[in-house]
């Protein structure tokens, strides 16, 4: 049976203009909450970093791949380069992403919002230095504006087996049809099964009303194959990783991607340091969860894309 929202909870949300401002009061919240609970040994330094980040944002970083693919874990470590600031999911840009994407404000508008937004996090909550390394996995939509906004910016993209990350998905009630009046994602769609902005639009009524763990390997497919397009563009600045490679192989995986960020020596054995955390228990999970069912739905949805990416 397809969920459905009432005429008071719409299954999408526009925001109003003091929504939206209530969103940068969260986000600036969130950002110093976060600064001050995983980074405390910044506190010397943090208004050398407010004046520094006054001036206009040149190189953010963005940390981009399918929700559950590790952007987590990735955005850790890289919170620890010494010259840069950790920002994890604004709720603003969550919300402009959808917006950029739909054509929905112009591309100056979109640009001003994301380098105020940028700029104003990094006083919110400062970290180690001005540079802001933003993660959020819904910009692996909209990297051609973030680009044009910040031309030298860089992408670092991490992938995922889909089998795992539709196992994760499904653990969070973003898109299980059971969640239907649980609460709202920042973009402004409900918790339950709605299409969000990247699933197609012929296809709307199909992904309301199949199966949770359908949903779930076809946001990796819609999210995937925007990074496989991405691969082919040279002009932008970008350095792929395997979740797999930097549980399993977290040595020669970050010595790699340092070398792509040229890093300091003290900010890449930091890096490093952290790295320690990482659980190798988590490669392979689905095939402790996935039935057979299961599995056919995933083969049709995304099969040819798993072994164009050598998951099988």
């Amino acid at each position: 049976m397809t969920a459905t929202p009432t005429k008071n909870e719409p299954e999408l949300l526009e925001r109003s203009a003091l929504s939206r401002g209530r969103l940068w009061y969260e986000s600036a919240r969130q950002q110093s909450r976060l600064i001050t609970r995983n980074s405390p040994d910044v506190m010397s330094s943090r208004w050398e970093t407010r004046l520094k980040a006054l001036h206009s944002v040149t190189e953010p970083l963005f940390i981009i791949g399918c929700p559950r693919s590790g952007t987590t874990y990735l955005g850790t470590l890289m919170a620890e380069l010494r010259d840069s600031t950790y920002i994890y999911e604004p709720q603003i840009l969550k919300y402009y992403v959808r917006l950029v994407r739909q054509g929905k404000v112009s591309r100056r508008h979109a640009a001003a919002v994301y380098r105020l937004g940028l700029r104003s996090l990094v006083i919110a909550g400062p970290g180690h230095g001005p540079r802001p390394i933003e993660k959020n996995p819904n910009h692996v939509f909209a990297v051609e504006y973030l680009q044009a906004a910040f031309p030298g910016a860089r992408f670092v993209i991490i992938t995922r087996d889909g089998r795992d990350v539709a196992v994760s998905l499904n653990e969070k009630p973003w898109h299980r049809a059971d969640a239907v009046g649980t609460g709202r994602e920042p973009a402004g769609y409900m918790n339950g099964p709605f299409p969000h902005f990247y699933i197609e639009p012929e296809r709307a009524d199909e992904y309301r009303q199949t199966s949770d763990i359908h949903r779930c390997i076809w946001i990796w497919r819609r999210h995937q194959e925007e990074v496989e397009r991405l691969r082919r563009q040279s002009d932008i600045s970008q350095h792929h990783v395997r979740y797999e490679d930097l549980v399993l192989q977290p040595s020669a995986t970050l010595d790699g991607l340092c070398d792509f960020l040229s890093v300091t020596d003290e900010s890449r054995q930091a890096v490093h340091r952290r790295a320690m955390s990482g659980r190798s228990s988590s490669v392979g999970r689905w095939q402790d969860v996935l039935d057979s069912g299961d599995l056919h739905v995933i083969e049709r949805e995304a099969g040819a894309l798993l072994r164009q990416l050598n998951y099988d």
